[in-house]
């Protein structure tokens, strides 16, 4: 099993934004979290990448225990936390760039820092990854210079040069209009076709409806619905997908 969260709680303060959240995902499946804005879905990616702590549950990445349960709340375990950083990318919804960086410098940097390559090596998995993005010729420049798609597309090279197992995505979409969400959208049905597995938190329901092997339905802090790929969107069981299903058109 790549991803395996067991009864994940998060709380702010006196507002519980997660109540218990479970689900699995298998090596090369592609989950799409659907919901309404401030269900949840941001938080639980955050904690899943390491950028929050959960307040209850389990987490395992690729077999790796992250945090455990306990009456005290979560138990970390920091040296699996490093293991299972090494497995995971993260592609953020406003690209997070280093706006002093050039493009090549953005993905080269941490290799070198983190994976211990040197300056050629970095600089050769980068120019891969620039090529299969299409923007080889922008590797001299810094992201003002770059449309919002171009910029998206570095942040995900950027996460690919990690090697990691699983792929995350928060709303890759969302900073961008039609015609270069297109192009977003384009490069990760690519990795779905390479087996990438990969979480994405969207809001583009006939992409979602498209690309996934499995789908959550998350509002207010719970997971209200999942299912397979088509299934959910076709068939959804619960009157609150339904409803939220009927504002978009799959």
């Amino acid at each position: 099993m790549m991803l395996e969260a067991k009864d994940i709680k998060k709380t702010f303060g006196t507002l519980d934004v997660l109540k218990g959240i479970s689900f699995t995902l298998e090596k090369a499946q592609v989950l799409s979290v659907i919901g309404p804005s401030g269900s949840g879905k941001s938080t639980l990616l955050r904690i899943v990448t390491q950028l929050e702590r959960a307040d209850g549950g389990e987490l395992s990445i690729d077999g790796i225990k992250l945090f455990t349960d306990s009456p005290d709340g979560c138990v970390y375990n920091r040296e699996n936390e490093k293991k299972a950083a090494r497995k995971t990318g993260l592609v953020f919804q406003n690209f997070n760039l280093f706006p002093h960086f050039s493009v090549l410098r953005n993905i080269t940097e941490a290799q070198r820092a983190v994976l211990k390559r040197g300056k050629e090596e970095s600089e050769t998995k980068a120019m891969e990854l620039l090529k299969k993005m299409g923007l080889e010729s922008k590797a001299d420049s810094y992201p003002y210079q770059l449309s919002g798609g171009q910029a998206q597309r570095v942040s995900i090279a950027r996460a690919l040069a990690m090697d990691p197992e699983i792929l995350f995505f928060d709303e890759p979409t969302s900073a961008l209009d039609p015609e270069l969400t297109r192009e977003i959208l384009s490069v990760i049905r690519e990795l779905r076709e390479e087996r990438m597995t990969m979480v994405v938190v969207t809001h583009e329901m006939s992409f979602a409806k498209g690309i996934s092997d499995k789908v959550i339905f998350m509002d207010n802090g719970v997971i209200v619905e999942e299912g397979e790929g088509d299934e959910l969107f076709n068939d959804p069981k619960n009157f609150r997908t339904r409803q939220f299903l009927s504002n978009y058109s799959t």
